[in-house]
């Protein structure tokens, strides 16, 4: 056997294509402030990449629900505001002359 085919044998990542490998490492550090703070905050756990997408999930979603609790919130007192100025139903909240 050839020392090359041994090589393959040990470690079969070496059948991919280089470009390939490149294009990985760029998905790997996707956000890299986040990995920065992440390891220096957490410094003696390992994370690894289904764990770095997992949190970039969590922080996605608390973000869209953030989005849509504020659009319904102001969505709602929207409509209260325009039905109490709008309104002759609500007299008593306005202050008297």
């Amino acid at each position: 056997m050839d020392i090359n085919e041994l090589r393959l044998i040990a470690n079969p990542n070496h059948l991919r294509n280089e470009k390939i490998q490149e294009k990985e490492k760029k998905t790997i550090d996707m956000n890299p402030k986040l990995s920065d703070y992440l390891h220096k905050k957490y410094t003696n756990v390992y994370l690894s990449e289904l764990n770095f997408k997992e949190i970039v999930k969590l922080i996605d979603t608390y973000i869209n629900n953030l989005l849509i609790r504020r659009i319904v919130n102001e969505t709602i007192t929207t409509i209260i505001d325009d039905i109490i100025e709008n309104s002759d139903k609500f007299d008593f909240c306005l202050p008297f002359d």
